[in-house]
This record gives structure tokens, sequence and C-alpha cells, in this order.
């Protein structure tokens, strides 16, 4: 509508209008979708919940929420990004164990490093523990062999024998054999 003095006329830009009470469509949330049949709905009144699913190749993170609301301020509460690719369990080994803090997660996202311990009878050979860490491609890269068998030392030989063995690290087994006589 223009006054008389047609020099104040602003033309007319249509704004999308959501009446009081309403937060109007779903936002865009980082590889997720929204459950059931909301997905293109307009309109959503204050008080009105949501929730996501992550979208194939994507798992959700554990203790992070996938539900959204609408406010009475009419904007849409915030969503951390609760959707994430992960690898499988690290892998195992036989010379060192995931350490205890690593083997309670349940959630290994891309580039998360995991630390290894030196299992019974072996020690680390270095001062850096063992790790293993989530690719892109999601598999884990291999884990240094930085444990080795404990030595058991060389055994002496008895009085009147001698001790054979092929390997003097835990686990091996030494043969003693005595003298003629």
């Amino acid at each position: 509508v223009c006054p008389i003095s047609l020099s104040l006329c602003v033309p007319h830009i249509p704004v999308p209008y959501f009446p009081t009470g309403d937060c109007g469509p779903l936002p865009n949330i980082s590889h997720a979708e929204p459950q059931g049949d909301t997905k293109h709905q307009q309109s959503f009144s204050v008080g009105s919940t949501v929730t996501f699913s992550c979208v194939p190749g994507y798992t959700r993170r554990p203790f992070f929420s996938n539900t959204i609301q609408c406010l009475p301020n009419s904007q849409w509460s915030s969503l951390p990004d609760f959707c994430g690719r992960d690898c499988p369990r690290p892998p195992s080994v036989p010379f060192a164990a995931i350490s205890s803090e690593d083997q309670r997660q349940n959630f290994y996202a891309v580039n998360t490093t995991v630390r290894y311990v030196c299992r019974h009878g072996f020690e680390n050979i270095t001062e850096q523990p063992p790790t293993s860490t989530c690719l892109d491609n999601l598999t884990w890269t291999g884990v240094p062999k930085l444990c080795e068998k404990k030595s058991c030392g060389i055994p002496a030989n008895p009085e009147h024998g001698q001790v054979t063995i092929n390997n003097h690290l835990l686990g091996a087994t030494a043969n003693v054999v005595c003298d003629r006589g």
C-alpha cells in the first residue's frame, strides 16, 4: 500500500511468515534425517519435538541428544553433531591389550587413537606405548610391536651337566643333560 506520495512507496517483498509460537521448517542437521514423516513439514508449534536418525554410514554418538524442540521464542533448540563415522573395535594383538580407559569406549570416531598396554610376560622396549588410530576409511593402523617377551635370563649349567635352550624368553623350555658317569 502506498501513500499519496509515490516517493515513499516501498516494494513489497514476501518474507516467510511464521505465526508467534511457530518454529517454521526443520533445520538441517549434519548427517541426520528426521524420523517419521516430518521431513517436509513447514510448520511446528512451540513445544513440538522432532527426533533425528543418522544417515547410512554414520552412527549415533553415545550420550549425545538426537532430539530438538521448538522453544517458546519460536526458535529450534540447538543440537550437537550427534552422528559420526566410527571404526569397529580396535584390533587384538597377542603382545598387548587395549588400555582399560580405551576399552570402556563404545564409539571410536575417525582419528581416535587408542593406547595398548603390554600383556603379562611382555615388556615395552621403548618409552612409547603401542597405539592404533581409526582412519578415514574406518580401519585401524597397525599396532607396532613395541612389546617383547620378557627374558628369563640364561640358566647356569649345573655341576656335572649342561643346559640346552633355543631361547631364554618367557615360555621357552630348557633341557638339562647330565654328564656321563
